[in-house]
């Protein structure tokens, strides 16, 4: 316990000094007047709709991560489902790495699925078919988009390389040649047993697949609605190519748990990209600052919450120790 206790230390303190690191440069690179007075002359209308289109993104994803329980044969209550969707995008924002609030959502609902494991492979089914429709947007896009996204430095092969990481990904989960693993003694094989159970209950649920897919789309249209609606809240209109490719492929990219929260990796990836698409430093930064702060505000009713939680369930390990 110690030694995963030093690792998790390390890790987060890795995450928050290239989170500060890039911040550092990126800041340092800035024409602070240009980006006060960008956010001074936000239009809060926009900014408002913002938050509402990110608001409508976390109450759909809830009925997702139902539907993906019910495939599984078991079940929740939605509007216990809802609350924690809401926690779980409030701590995804201030909790180190990408999926803290993913580890809470399933920690409260392993009694419903009677299975730890179990209750991860619902969660993770749910970022999963998220992801999916992240990458089928951006690889629709890109072939759309022509000449247009060639301006982009090796984003062709960037979602290539996210599509067949994906298709691997089903690959693994399906394929009865890793049914070894499941036989691995002790709590690993356990939980991967059990994960792969849940995640080929949903894959083979054609009804189940059907929706979570609908709305995974319908989820990530209300993501890109969200970028769109910021970009006009600082007086922006960016390229089709920056709404439709660069802003999901960043979605997908912020699930990799190298920078805290997110913060850092997104900026970075934002300045580098819409660079291309003629959109100044400053312009890129302030839209990307102002999408990390719109997520916190949003979510901020998850942490009023959570703090009822205690009395259905007890909080997880990591979140008793804070």
């Amino acid at each position: 316990m110690p030694q995963k206790k030093r690792h998790i230390h390390w890790q987060l303190l890795l995450q928050i000094a290239f989170t500060a690191g890039v911040l550092f440069w990126l800041l340092h690179n800035t024409d602070w007047q240009l980006l006060g007075r960008r956010f001074a002359e936000l239009q809060p209308w926009w900014f408002i709709a913002a938050m509402l289109s990110y608001a409508m993104n976390l109450s759909v994803s809830a009925l997702r991560w139902r539907i993906i329980l019910h495939a599984m044969e078991r079940s929740a209550p939605m509007l216990w489902l809802l609350r924690l969707n809401w926690v779980g995008a409030y701590f995804n924002q201030v909790l180190p790495g990408a999926v803290s609030g993913d580890v809470i959502r399933a920690w409260y609902t392993r009694h419903q699925t009677h299975s730890m494991p179990l209750a991860l492979a619902a969660v993770f089914g749910d970022r999963f078919m998220g992801m999916g429709a992240l990458i089928a947007i951006a690889g629709v896009a890109f072939l759309i988009a022509g000449t247009r996204v060639g301006l982009l430095p090796q984003m062709g092969w960037t979602i290539g390389a996210l599509a067949i990481a994906y298709v691997t990904i089903v690959i693994l989960i399906l394929s009865p040649f890793l049914n070894f693993l499941e036989k691995i003694s002790g709590k690993l094989g356990e939980k991967l047993h059990d994960i792969r159970l849940g995640m080929r209950a949903l894959l083979r649920h054609r009804l189940a697949l059907g929706g979570t897919v609908a709305l995974s789309f319908i989820i990530q249209l209300f993501s890109v609605l969200t970028f769109w609606l910021l970009a006009h809240a600082l007086g922006e209109s960016p390229d089709a190519v920056a709404i439709w490719v660069v802003w999901p492929v960043i979605s997908l990219f912020l699930a990799l748990p190298i920078s805290f929260a997110g913060w850092g990796l997104r900026e970075g990836l934002m300045v580098f990209y819409l660079g291309y698409l003629h959109m100044g430093h400053d312009q890129a930064l302030a839209l990307s600052l102002l999408l990390g702060f719109t997520m916190v505000l949003t979510s901020l009713p998850g942490a009023l919450l959570w703090l009822g939680l205690h009395r259905h369930h007890q909080a997880p390990p990591e979140m008793q120790a804070s």
